[in-house]
């Protein structure tokens, strides 16, 4: 059954519709009916992976005191560029804040809107972030209780406990980057060294970023991340990439030889780059620059494709709802037995 896919015209309609019907003619159902309740072992390696990530809307109010920008006529957009394509993937990955509040069932409405078309014709696999625990009072959050409504469209997820989906001769691993990260950090790197006989690269799922060159925010570079997942990869088989949101926009750094790319901009108000950035390996558009040199970047979605020897990147995104979505950044990351 082919998902809704809605024009760009038509995008907008996304967000008002996703409590009360779909756009085009395609019913939303309850998302029992769109979420599978298995964890798929595999997926088909001939097709590309799509990878979101922070696709929260950010309360007006937050949006005011922190003087953040309204991202409700761009989000629909990018996503209707992603619906365009959900024939062609093996499957999305979502690295993080599917929502800005867990608890929140209007919040998940909207994500339904906007994912369920595609769940129901694909694998949806997430790696939580802050926003979607349990959360009260400006987002303290409590980081082992799983709301009910996460729960529900991902029951095998648990708190800390990381899993992992092969994809061809290439593992997907998820980790959980609110708890535990010191028994995940166990977990990977003995899992790796299980993994180097079948599969040439891992690419490493998880909410917060280790670097980044974000300025003028409290979350910089996770230092947790660093010292319990980033030091046992150096050196290490098979091939790591880090693949991360939280930061709102998008990143591709290169550190010690490892590449780390964040892709955060699914819909939360983006953040600002610092001027001086000695391990951005990224080539694309800029959205903006101010007196400073600071620069923010495009709303953005990966497509990563296996191919001979090397693991494709591509980059979909654009700066505002007047510019049509397109190829930002694509990149190749040479892999071998």
């Amino acid at each position: 059954m082919r998902a809704c896919a809605p024009t760009i015209r038509a995008a907008r309609a996304l967000l008002f519709v996703s409590s009360f019907g779909a756009a085009g003619g395609c019913a939303l159902h309850p998302p029992a009916d769109a979420f599978p309740v298995e964890l798929p072992e595999s997926l088909d390696a001939s097709r590309p992976l799509a990878v979101i990530g922070d696709l929260q809307q950010t309360r007006a109010f937050v949006r005011w005191a922190r003087e953040r920008e309204s991202t409700a006529e761009e989000q629909p957009v990018l996503i209707a560029d992603l619906h365009a394509r959900v024939d062609e993937i093996a499957g999305l990955v979502i690295v993080g804040d599917l929502v800005y509040t867990g608890g929140s069932r209007s919040d998940w409405r909207h994500f339904d809107g906007l994912i369920a078309p595609v769940a129901r014709n694909v694998a949806v696999l997430p790696a939580i972030g802050n926003h979607d625990y349990y959360c009260v009072f400006m987002q303290k959050c409590m980081h082992h209780v799983v709301p009910k409504e996460f729960r529900l469209r991902f029951p095998w997820f648990a708190p800390g406990q990381p899993y992992a989906v092969a994809y061809g001769d290439v593992m997907l691993a998820f980790l959980d980057s609110e708890t535990e990260l010191e028994a995940q950090g166990a977990w990977l790197e003995q899992r790796m060294a299980g993994w180097t006989p079948t599969y040439r690269a891992v690419l490493i799922f998880l909410h917060r970023a280790p670097f980044t060159d974000t300025v003028g925010r409290s979350e910089g570079p996770d230092l947790a991340v660093q010292e319990h997942i980033v030091s046992r990869l150096k050196g290490r088989a098979p091939l790591p990439v880090v693949i991360t949101g939280h930061i709102h926009g998008y990143e591709h750094l290169v550190v010690d030889g490892i590449h780390y790319v964040i892709t955060a901009g699914g819909g939360g108000p983006r953040t600002l780059l610092a001027a001086e950035r000695p391990n951005d390996a990224y080539r694309g558009p800029e959205c903006s620059h101010d007196e400073l040199g600071q620069v923010q970047r495009p709303f953005n979605y990966l497509l990563i494709e296996r191919r001979t020897a090397a693991i494709g990147f591509t980059v979909r995104g654009f700066c505002a709802e007047t510019d049509d979505v397109s190829v930002i950044e694509s990149f190749e990351i040479s892999v071998s037995r």
